[in-house]
């Protein structure tokens, strides 16, 4: 007879003394996990934590040290599973990289999940492969999906639901177990509705849920357990009913964390930034200004034209039309290098494709773009970067402090480091943030936000761009929301209203309950 691993008879997935090290070091110290069906069980923790290195034993990315012991419906199953395995038995992954072709049809995306016969005569049943693919989707309540559509056309937050859908669909006799890897990283709030909506209809047909995810406030809303992790150990798990954000920071961090509202500064009349008419790709007729030592929020869904904006304003990109000046003197940034020499930088969204070299050092990555500063005679002066280098690593929280280790090896959230000590040893005038905290753990992300106040503090003028409605209301002085390349809102902080703005954002206009009238 089998000892069983879990007595509660809800519980679809047990894990018990699950351990994982490497090279000697422990990622995993001995964690347990109890998974019910029906509930959404978050797993929270800063990068480092183990979060990623659990899920990847379970997955069958990495092979757990002896000792531990996993359940699912009350059976004993030996790891490393594969892909196949895993979703045979009813456990199913879908990871930040959602596995879709982006040139193929919905439909398709579920065909090439699945058998078919094969030969010279072998055809792929269309008819039933798209009834199929209606049929999941339905499941989430997301029928009307067209299974058409070529993928790359759908929202983000639709992708993600056909990725969960055909995960699902992968097992043979029935899900039992769904794990979601940061699904609403790159989600504006608005869209994040569509996601959360799905999940509960997941729940619903008693699929139990292990949710990751670094946005406390969605936790909160979602969860029904969270279990947390810190350096490779269970702290604890709790309910989530009644919980605030303030308490799964303290859990996280295992000490009381500020979370600041946002702080009185002083905006000078300097206008470091005047926009004025700008025409682009994607942008049509954008004006706007930002004031030395204030934070202009930037917010809009995916194609509303933000990110040509911002690559616009480095001299990325070349816009159709307008004027951009700095500190009022009119500027035509051929290259982000004449934007630099204007007194501009830009914090970029993919800071692994966009913002460092990954093979480059910390030390590099950091004096790269400012390399004249520690030149004499031609030579750089390599006790002068080490000097700059190590003093602009304390100050802005770079952990390890180890000047030769290349850039890739860092967590998300000290790479968001290294990029705003780089940009900020130039002394820039106007500093463009891209999604500054997206992916970073809640440590991370308070060092982070220290240093966007911190620059804005010191006169720069800031421009935050982020989909993070939460963010902006504790950081920014004025919110400008921006939809089909124009900005169709400029609002004051004391204005400032979530409910509003995500109407805004997501509808372009504010409906009858949000505004009071009848």
């Amino acid at each position: 007879m089998t000892d069983h691993v879990s007595e509660d008879p809800r519980t679809v997935l047990a894990v018990r003394g699950l351990s994982k090290s490497f090279t000697g070091q422990l990622a995993l110290n001995d964690v347990d996990l109890d998974v019910r069906a029906g509930e959404v069980h978050a797993l929270i923790g800063e990068n480092g934590s183990g979060k990623s290195t659990l899920i990847k034993c379970l997955a069958g990315f990495y092979v757990p040290d002896p000792g531990g012991a996993v359940e699912l419906d009350g059976r004993s199953i030996a790891l490393p599973l594969t892909t196949s395995e895993a979703a045979r038995l009813g456990l199913v992954f879908v990871h930040q990289d959602l596995g879709l072709i982006p040139t193929l049809s919905v439909a398709e995306n579920f065909a090439i999940a699945r058998r078919y016969e094969t030969g010279i005569l072998a055809q792929i049943p269309w008819k039933k492969t798209r009834a199929h693919a209606r049929a999941e989707l339905s499941k989430l309540g997301c029928g009307h999906i067209d299974v058409d559509v070529p993928m790359w056309r759908l929202p983000i937050a639709v992708q993600t639901i056909v990725a969960i859908a055909r995960a699902l669909s992968s097992a043979e006799a029935g899900a039992r177990v769904l794990v979601l890897d940061e699904p609403t990283a790159a989600l504006p709030d608005a869209e994040a509705e569509l996601l959360f909506d799905a999940i509960r209809e997941v729940t619903a047909q008693g699929v139990g849920v292990v949710y990751v995810s670094h946005k406390l406030d969605e936790i909160i809303r979602l969860a029904d357990r969270i279990t947390v992790l810190r350096d490779g150990v269970k702290i604890e798990t709790v309910q989530a009913v009644g919980l605030r954000e303030s308490d799964l920071v303290r859990m996280i961090v295992g000490r009381a964390v500020d979370l600041a509202e946002r702080e009185a500064r002083a905006v000078s009349t300097r206008k470091v930034l005047s926009v004025r008419g700008l025409a682009g790709k994607a942008l049509a007729d954008v004006s706007f200004d930002v004031h030395g030592g204030e934070i202009v929020g930037l917010c809009g869904m995916l194609g509303s034209g933000r990110s040509e904006l911002a690559r616009t304003l480095f001299g990325a990109q070349h816009p159709r039309g307008g004027v951009i000046a700095i500190d009022e003197s009119p500027q035509e940034f051929r290259s982000p290098a004449d934007a630099m020499r204007a007194g501009v930088a830009l914090i970029p969204e993919n800071r692994r494709r966009d913002g460092g070299v990954l093979d480059q050092s910390l030390a590099e990555n950091i004096t790269l773009p400012s390399l004249r500063q520690y030149t004499r005679l031609g030579r750089i002066s390599a006790s002068a970067e080490r000097r700059s280098v190590a003093q602009l690593t304390r100050d802005y929280g770079v952990r390890p402090a180890m000047p030769s280790r290349a850039f890739k090896y860092f967590s998300g959230g000290n790479q968001q480091k290294i990029v705003i000590a780089r940009w900020m040893n130039r002394t820039p005038k106007l500093i463009i943030f891209d999604e500054p905290v997206q992916g970073v753990d809640i440590g991370a992300r308070v060092e982070i936000v220290g240093h966007v106040r911190k620059a804005a503090a010191g006169g720069a003028g800031v421009l935050l761009i982020s989909t993070e409605i939460d963010l902006m209301l504790s950081v920014c002085d004025r919110l400008l929301v921006l939809r089909d390349g124009r900005i169709i809102e400029d609002i004051a902080h004391n204005e400032m209203d979530r409910a509003a703005i995500s109407e805004l954002v997501y509808f372009g206009h504010l409906d009858d309950r949000t505004t009071g009238t009848s």
